[in-house]
């Protein structure tokens, strides 16, 4: 079979077994690798590189870090702050929420922080008397926003820096913040307007008489914190977290060396047991990742991503690299809404790069567009982990996602076509 149609029949494959639900995303992974080997697209080491890559062992080192920063009970503290100072009025405590969602999404990535903060945030909304539904979905819609931080923020800005050096240099880890930050700003903005009226209500949380012992950690944190001597544990997750946000802020290291050292220092110092360590790792996020990455490297190697390209130019002309930018970030927020944005960005990513090599254009402005286009998964409860890690505890049905993802989508669709083009020039 010609290398190209082999490719474009795996990658329909996978998108059908994304879209139906039924297949777990690991095995569809994983049968993406070994469908690229069986069809000889690729040799069996290139099929399954992806499962040593650098990138998928700094995304495995910050799920730990961000383990270390729930077990130690960082995050509860910041629980205790929120309630001290945000009270009980709606758009203070979104704020509150939205402001640290953001600083620990930059810190130790959106799936840690959003799983760290659901608990929290569920305190917040009994305490206050807020319906969770009217605290959850903002919560991680901020946090989707804040993944455009900073390089940790997602595993998307990883891929992408990565894909970005081959093409000239790597992102620089807070550039991303250049759109980042205003996106945030809007997001939050747009929560705390809109949500009252797109967002359903399922009435009051109420407000229990006793609080569950969980809840009581919570809310008092520093008695627990002191009589448990965990204030010397959180003293040296917080040491080591800033050790290595500092390596990646100045390049001293690779990623994945900066994570990994963190990672062991925290399982050295004890602050996080094995156990822990691996119930606090993603592995369908790692294993996704590994899995899609040599799919990526197909489209590149047999001339797929030209042939897509092509077409793609042959419908917007070579005149205008916006036109082209236009398109493909449309197909990046279509495609996002139904399978991973780490798969999307990896399959449309070598496409964008043909594209910008024929144009003789810079490939920056559309990698970073691409990753902001790739953060606005807010259509659907299948998007991203975080939309369904809050569907539970937020009560939301399927059809809850759109009202107020609807503006936010069309916000960053504006955002990555018409604003990143003006910090990263053509």
């Amino acid at each position: 079979m010609d290398p190209i149609v082999a490719t474009f029949l795996i990658l329909a494959a996978a998108i059908i077994a994304f879209l139906s639900a039924r297949v777990p995303l690991e095995v569809v992974a994983v049968g993406v690798a070994l469908a690229l080997w069986a069809t000889g697209v690729l040799t069996l080491p290139q099929a399954f590189a992806g499962f040593g890559d650098p990138t998928v062992l700094f995304i495995a080192s910050l799920f730990i870090v961000a383990t270390a920063l729930e077990t130690s009970g960082v995050t509860r503290m910041v629980g205790a702050v929120i309630l001290a100072r945000a009270g009980t009025r709606r758009g203070r405590i979104l704020i509150w929420v939205g402001g640290i969602v953001a600083i620990l999404t930059a810190l130790i990535s959106i799936n840690g922080a959003v799983a760290a903060l659901i608990p929290v945030a569920a305190v917040i909304a009994r305490r206050s008397g807020l319906s969770p539904s009217q605290l959850m979905l903002p919560m991680a819609f901020i946090a989707s926003s804040a993944s455009l931080l900073t390089l940790t923020g997602t595993p998307v800005n990883v891929v992408v820096s990565e894909l970005a050096a081959e093409a000239g240099r790597p992102f620089g880890f807070f550039e991303f913040a250049l759109v980042g930050l205003p996106l945030v700003a809007a997001t939050i903005a747009i929560v705390v307007l809109l949500g009252p009226r797109l967002l359903p209500h399922h009435g009051p949380a109420p407000a229990p008489e006793h609080h569950t012992e969980r809840e009581a950690e919570t809310l008092s944190l520093v008695p627990e914190a002191v009589r448990t001597g965990a204030v010397r544990t959180q003293r040296r997750t917080l040491a080591v977290t800033a050790v290595m946000v500092a390596l990646l802020a100045t390049g001293a290291t690779p990623p994945a060396v900066a994570g990994l050292l963190a990672a062991g220092s925290l399982i050295v110092l004890r602050v996080v047991k094995l156990p822990d360590l691996y119930h606090g790792v993603s592995w369908t996020t790692l294993v996704l990742i590994a899995g899609m990455i040599p799919l990526s490297v197909a489209f590149l190697e047999t001339g797929a991503a030209d042939v897509v390209a092509d077409a793609l130019l042959a419908v917007v002309g070579q005149a205008d690299p916006h036109l082209a930018l236009i398109v493909v970030c449309v197909v990046v927020v279509v495609l996002g809404q139904f399978i991973s944005n780490v798969a999307t960005v990896l399959i449309v990513a070598p496409v964008a790069t043909s594209i910008a090599l024929t144009l003789d254009v810079s490939a920056l402005p559309f990698l970073m567009a691409l990753t902001v286009a790739g953060a606005s998964s807010f259509l659907t409860p299948v998007a991203t982990p975080v939309n369904l890690m809050v569907m539970a505890p937020g009560g939301y049905r399927f059809g809850d996602y759109w009202r107020l993802g609807l503006p936010l989508t069309v916000l960053f669709l504006l955002a990555a076509v018409f604003y990143v083009p003006l910090i990263w020039r053509f």
